[in-house]
């Protein structure tokens, strides 16, 4: 698959910072394109920290997962104005399958929360 240069790969990264009150905050920060591979500005950050490093690493990747649009072609940059979108494939919302009996329960459904499409957070 090509890509033109206004709809290249984004270079986002995602790191724990331990918070001076205690606890774990995730930090996501992208490559500065012009300035080269030094400078990295922040893009998002945890409100409050959490216990626990795996568990702020989890957040951190839901929140990366959140700002990407396609998990199959990843972060990419914005198209400048006026310019049409390429049509990008879109996933159907998964759904349980359907009950064979009328009597007979779906299954139980789960919080829905996934690490970044790698599954459910345990």
């Amino acid at each position: 698959m090509s890509t033109s240069v206004q709809d290249s790969l984004r270079r986002i990264a995602i790191h724990v910072e331990e918070a001076k009150t205690g606890g774990f905050e995730w930090v996501l920060s992208e490559a500065d394109a012009n300035a080269g591979d030094d400078r990295w500005t922040v893009l998002k950050r945890a409100r409050k920290a959490v216990k626990s490093y795996k568990a702020s690493m989890a957040d951190g990747l839901v929140a990366l997962q959140s700002l990407i649009n396609n998990l199959d072609i990843g972060p990419r940059t914005a198209k400048p104005e006026g310019e049409p979108e390429a049509a990008s494939p879109r996933k159907r919302p998964s759904r349980p399958a359907p009950a064979k009996h009328r009597d007979e329960k779906p299954p139980a459904k789960t919080s829905g929360r996934t690490v970044f499409g790698f599954g459910l957070m345990k």
